[in-house]
């Protein structure tokens, strides 16, 4: 048998199969072998994915609210045992619904639609989104936008895309009573924007490897909001980077070109 540390050819005598590899601190996926480039092959898997689990997921979705209906015709009590497992049937299928989600956009992202996009109103919009997830867990969140350029040449989904995940990381490791703020810089040339947290910060052992796609230290987590955020920045010729102190909160730095012309 032969097999690659990153991925590749693995022969068995029977039979030869791929191997795919993760590449840790890129969130890349690398493909060693003659058959194909690794773009392919990924894509190939991610639709292997899409059609294999999550057309019958969906069909379990529906179904479980058909099976729904119909028990709460027979047992009109809703706090009864049935509905509570009924309920934990429906959280673990919405929970492999979000990671199939999220290992699709990993694993096939589409290209940047760019644009010249204002960062001010986009910001705000995602304040405003994500402002109310903040309440319910009893976390403050701020905008400082004075600084830096207007603009940026950008997808603004994708960008926003990356922005909230930063966001919700920073919530989930912040507790009650901490705070979340979101703050721009930069010049001319470059757009910086920093989602900063006062939670309980990222161990030095662990930091080198939050980018790594699948690696989490959350219960629940799929291991790939930041790879996603990561690569969405980089197709934009940016960088992001993290910086924490364990027990004494973390900084997501976000940099992007910014729009030529702009101010």
């Amino acid at each position: 048998m032969r097999r690659s540390t990153t991925g590749g050819l693995v022969s068995t005598g029977q039979a030869t199969i791929w191997t795919v590899g993760v590449r840790a601190g890129t969130g890349g996926t690398g493909v060693d072998g003659a058959a194909g480039g690794e773009t392919t092959l990924v894509e190939a898997i991610a639709a292997g994915i899409a059609h294999e689990v999550r057309n019958p997921l969906n069909a379990l979705q529906i179904n479980l609210g058909i099976l729904e209906q119909e028990i709460s015709e027979i047992v009109p009590d809703r706090g009864s045992h049935v509905f509570e497992v009924i309920g934990k049937i429906a959280g673990e299928l919405h929970s492999l619904d979000n990671f199939v989600t999220e290992f699709l956009r990993f694993a096939r992202p589409p290209r940047p639609a760019l644009e010249a996009v204002a960062v001010r109103p986009l910001l705000a919009d995602l304040v405003t989104f994500i402002g109310p997830e903040c309440v319910r867990k009893g976390v403050s969140l701020s905008l400082i936008a004075e600084e830096g350029p207007e603009t940026v040449r950008a997808d603004p989904f994708q960008l926003k895309h990356a922005l909230l995940n930063l966001v919700l990381n920073a919530l989930q490791a912040t507790p009650a009573r901490g705070a979340i703020a979101i703050e721009t810089g930069g010049d001319t040339r470059a757009l910086e924007v920093r989602v900063r947290d006062t939670g309980q910060g990222i161990a030095e052992e662990v930091l080198p490897r939050v980018f790594d796609a699948f690696f989490t230290t959350r219960e629940g987590g799929t291991g790939l909001g930041l790879p996603i955020a990561r690569r969405i920045v980089e197709a934009h010729g940016g960088t992001l980077v993290l910086r924490s102190n364990d027990g004494g909160g973390t900084v997501a730095s976000l940099s992007l070109p910014a729009a030529r012309g702009a101010r």
